[in-house]
């Protein structure tokens, strides 16, 4: 298995204006919780945000996996349902 760091961009903000950001922790956490169901694809960590009262716009995920290319496609489903204000880059390390 390969080591990757994928990337999830948001769209950072002020935590007393939720409703103008993107949580990119909210996309990680689902991207998380969709990949349990795949025996490829194994969670080494995650950092998302390091302030108080302000919403992440960026999240990173280090995983092991023997085909990224599952892995792209679970995190583009994902940021279809939040819009063109997401994106995502993964590389292996």
């Amino acid at each position: 298995m390969k080591q990757y760091k994928l990337l999830i961009f948001g769209k950072g903000g002020h935590g007393a204006e939720p409703h103008m950001a993107i949580d990119s922790t909210i996309i990680a956490s689902e991207f998380v919780r969709k990949s349990l169901k795949y025996k490829n694809i194994e969670i080494v960590s995650v950092k998302s945000g390091d302030a108080f009262n302000v919403i992440s716009g960026k999240a990173e995920i280090v995983l092991k996996t023997d085909d990224v290319k599952v892995v792209n496609k679970l995190v583009s489903s994902l940021l279809i349902y939040y819009g063109e204000s997401t994106s995502y880059k993964i590389k292996e390390i």
